[in-house]
């Protein structure tokens, strides 16, 4: 069974649910590390991840009788996971590391040169860990402000490091048009960040050793 496509174990799925498991859990054995990698990167704590993950299957299981596959299942469960886990930012109070890469380019077609690094980490004096918590709140706002599908590929892209040929089979997209997305995406995150974060400056330094270049964060 294991050799069967995602499709024909969605197929099985509906036709043996709930009484026989097997097509659904070889289904979770494939997605089970992808999503918790998204997830994980988001939130970047273990028990958090883990119990978004686990909400993650809940809907797929209970959700695959309706699923009608217009589109993949992977493109589905993508969906389920960055949903779950936007909406799980909204009940977050404590997050121990927050990453994001914020998009700066001169030219849409060098999107990989300009990516940025952004870090949020505890480990600052008392003063920069106000600063850095401010920008964790105003990352979870900006992300909820923005257009589900545009946080979607942020997520995608920026959190989990999905290659731009991964998010383009997920999405069941072009190539081109999916680098436009995402560049459109992070313009529209840095819009809304200025906008809503006029208190916080992101300031960087060009990198010489080939590394992109990290992020520092101060308060006016």
């Amino acid at each position: 069974m294991v050799s069967l496509t995602d499709e024909e174990l969605v197929k099985r799925c509906k036709a043996e649910l709930p009484g026989d498991t097997r097509s659904y859990e070889i289904l979770v054995q494939r997605y089970i590390s992808r999503v918790y990698s998204v997830v994980y990167r988001v939130f970047g704590n273990k028990e958090e991840a883990e119990d978004i993950t686990q909400e993650v299957f809940i809907k797929v299981y209970n959700g695959l009788k309706k699923f009608e596959q217009q589109a993949s299942f992977s493109t589905w469960i993508y969906r389920i996971a960055t949903n779950c886990a936007l909406d799980s930012l909204d009940k977050m109070q404590r997050r121990p590391k927050i990453q994001i890469r914020l998009f700066n380019s001169k030219d849409q077609h060098e999107t990989e040169q300009n990516d940025l690094d952004l870090h949020a980490s505890m480990e600052a004096v008392p003063e920069e860990m106000v600063v850095r918590s401010e920008l964790r709140e105003c990352i979870n706002n900006v992300l909820k402000k923005l257009d589900r599908e545009q946080a979607r590929l942020l997520l995608l892209r920026d959190f989990d490091d999905r290659s731009y040929e991964e998010i383009a089979k997920v999405l069941e997209s072009g190539l081109s048009a999916v680098k436009m997305r995402i560049h459109r995406a992070r313009l529209a995150f840095q819009r809304l960040f200025g906008q809503m974060c006029g208190s916080i400056h992101l300031s960087y330094s060009a990198s010489t050793s080939g590394s992109s270049p990290k992020v520092k964060t101060k308060k006016e």
